[in-house]
């Protein structure tokens, strides 16, 4: 739109009118509508990952966005300490650094941002890092004063890189001392993983809870030292905690009850691989906490009576996860969910005795249910039917690797769900065109499709209404050159594709998609085979939007032209 056109509305209010967008995607496509703008979703842009494409135009994209406030190293697979030493002079305001899987925390580069960025920094997250230690958790509460969350969780703690001692400082992993000194210099801390720490012990639990007075989350999985007595101390001393996670931990009633009593505010409960007993259950029943969220994973030990007992003292719980528990039926759902008309998210997985019967009875009796998962379960199968089943509110359905899923019950439920906008059948080998074409006809809001593994499914069908689908993960499917083509005439607001492994996916199909979506990002082309060499030049000199290719069977870029392709903005790499 030529500025001339522009309707006089003052910047201020398009910024505020702009500012209401819910995600960075949508800012792209406004900033070249017009100088004016890009000039505001420049400012307004304030989330940036670090990859290896954007290395080389990070100085630039420092000086276009003077905003940003979220920074992620996370993907990025060299050191970040040259682009850190260029962060120190742009002076953002700073809230959150993510430099997951490095090697190392760079305490230096860090010591040169400036005291303003450091001091605004409210979020660190440091995990899967190669080595970390005690030395590294000083340099952070030296220079990391006001941090409120730390995410320190799972450490790969290989110490065979080159010069490992050293750079450790001799100190191999985190430990009580190190924590205890971050509890004593970071008192803001609110939220602290230290899952996968084996070093630590309830020593650490202690410090965190007796001196950072506004803690209201600990995450403790798998950390061999942590027993019931740390995590009750913290029941006891927090009166802010609101989340605790654990993995592995023995729990006795009679050493925690009167702990968890004490936990007035505690709303969230995670609990994976444990043995949680009915007495348990019955004791969180009895502490009469604000619970909001429960997680059993994998748990074993307690019975259909537990759950019961604890979901009719908490009928106002907006989060279930029951899953790989092998006694839930579809007789057992019937009464759990009397008690889950408030719950907006429920997991199933890995029940292996949920029919469909099951999944229709939570979609019948749970009125506020907008997401539920049934991965490897016995969907297609039932044990009664449900009727009359109908709820507009339900988005996301994950039901990967449901063997027995079937046309018939995915017909069922695109007429039960018309709003969904995130489904997951990847794996479920019994769904055809004729399955797929129903859902794609009749949930015309849907953003993403996961039907990686689906074999059968050659084609949407020409029916497809999916002018909002923005992902489609089908790798490995039976999508071919006719399904491509209409894809590519039905989903005009496609942003990623993923065909990896589709024998039947040559350059026709493709070409079709890179001409007609034109907001596509992202193809993944790894282990196609009926490509010519030169279709990967022909889509990044084709498509403007594209920002990342992984390349069909054969095609390996030289130096050259992966840089030719970068000055046009792909990152064209393997998988």
């Amino acid at each position: 739109m030529p500025e001339s056109c522009m309707p006089d509305i003052p910047d201020e209010i398009w910024e505020r009118i702009i500012s209401l967008l819910d995600h960075d995607r949508y800012l792209e496509p406004l900033s070249i509508v017009s100088k004016t703008f890009l000039s505001i979703t420049n400012r307004l842009k304030q989330t940036l990952t670090i990859s290896e494409p954007t290395l080389h135009f990070i100085p630039k994209l420092f000086c276009r966005f003077p905003n940003l406030k979220h920074i992620s190293f996370s993907n990025f697979p060299g050191s970040p300490d040259s682009i850190l030493h260029l962060l120190s002079h742009a002076h953002f305001p700073l809230e959150s650094l993510d430099l997951s899987n490095n090697k190392f925390f760079p305490s230096d580069a860090i010591r040169g941002l400036p005291t303003s960025s450091l001091s605004s920094i409210r979020s660190l997250k440091l995990s899967k890092l190669t080595v970390l230690n005690d030395l590294d958790l000083g340099a952070i509460a030296e220079l990391m004063g006001n941090l409120e969350e730390l995410d320190l969780s799972d450490p790969v703690d290989d110490y065979n890189v080159s010069g490992d001692l050293d750079i450790a400082g001799g100190c191999l992993g985190i430990t009580d001392d190190g924590v205890d000194l971050l509890a004593s210099k970071l008192c803001n801390l609110r939220k602290v993983n230290l899952s996968g720490n084996y070093m630590i012990s309830d020593k650490s639990v202690m410090s965190l809870a007796e001196k950072c007075l506004n803690l209201e989350e600990i995450v403790v999985k798998n950390c061999t030292f942590v027993t019931q007595n740390g995590v009750g101390f913290a029941f006891r001393s927090c009166g802010n905690l609101r989340s605790v996670g654990l993995l592995g931990m023995d729990l006795t009633v009679s050493e925690i009850s009167e702990s968890l009593a004490c936990a007035r505010n505690l709303s969230v409960l995670d609990f994976s691989y444990m043995d949680v007993s009915d007495e348990l259950l019955f004791a969180i029943a009895k502490a009469s906490i604000p619970l909001k969220k429960l997680t059993l994973y994998h748990c074993k030990d307690f019975t259909f009576v537990g759950v019961l007992s604890l979901l009719r003292s908490y009928p106002s719980l907006e989060y279930l996860a029951l899953e790989g528990v092998y006694w839930v039926s579809d007789r057992s759902i019937i009464d759990l969910s009397k008690f889950l008309r408030q719950a907006s998210t429920v997991k199933l997985s890995f029940c292996s005795r949920l029919t469909s019967s099951a999944f229709f009875t939570m979609l019948k009796n749970c009125p506020s249910l907008s997401s539920l998962e049934m991965e490897k379960a016995g969907m297609g199968q039932q044990s009664f039917a449900v009727s009359n089943v109908y709820n507009p509110g339900i988005r996301a359905l994950i039901l990967g690797s449901n063997k027995t899923l079937s046309n018939e019950c995915l017909e069922k439920i695109a007429l039960s769900c018309p709003n969904l906008e995130l489904l997951d059948i990847s794996d479920c080998p019994a769904i055809t065109r004729k399955g797929i074409g129903e859902i794609v006809r009749h949930c015309t809001r849907l953003r993403h499709l996961q039907m990686s593994g689906c074999l059968a499914i050659k084609s949407l069908g020409i029916d497809a209404k999916l002018q909002k689908l923005e992902e489609l993960h089908a790798s490995g499917s039976g999508l071919n050159d006719e399904g491509l083509i209409v894809v590519a005439r039905k989903c005009p607001a496609l942003i990623k594709l993923d065909v990896t492994n589709c024998s039947g996916v040559t350059s026709k199909g493709v070409k079709e998609i890179v001409y007609r979506c034109t907001r596509l990002r992202e193809i993944n082309l790894h282990w196609c085979r009926d490509m010519g060499r030169d279709i990967v030049a022909w889509m990044v000199f084709s498509r403007p939007s594209l920002r990342k290719i992984v390349p069909p069977c054969g095609f390996v870029p030289t130096e050259n032209e992966k840089s030719l392709f970068l000055l046009h903005g792909c990152h064209v790499c393997q998988p």
